[in-house]
């Protein structure tokens, strides 16, 4: 990386790093789960602020599904698995 190329600010750093994760969950609605539930688990299982996870849920409400976590493999693996158990509707995604 040539000088002229490297970050000068905190979020222009933050942007850089923020693709090392390729890997995340996808959160997809359903009528089953009442709102504060699936907040409740965005929170709990996905390591999210209310404001994040409300934001999270409003967005699968609306569109239908919505990236709820993003990290390693076996991070993603592990928080999808545990959204399952939780009833959720989840995927895997790269």
């Amino acid at each position: 990386m040539t000088e002229e190329n490297l970050p000068t600010t905190f979020e222009e750093t933050k942007s850089k790093f923020d693709s090392i994760y390729f890997y995340f969950v996808i959160l997809f609605n359903d009528s089953i789960h009442e709102f504060s539930y699936v907040e409740d688990c965005l929170m709990k299982l996905c390591f999210k602020t209310k404001k994040e996870a409300k934001k999270i849920a409003m967005e699968a409400h609306s569109n239908g599904k919505a990236v709820c976590f993003q990290g390693s493999m076996e991070e993603c693996e592990t928080v999808a698995e545990n959204m399952t158990t939780a009833n959720l509707t989840v995927i895997l995604g790269v």
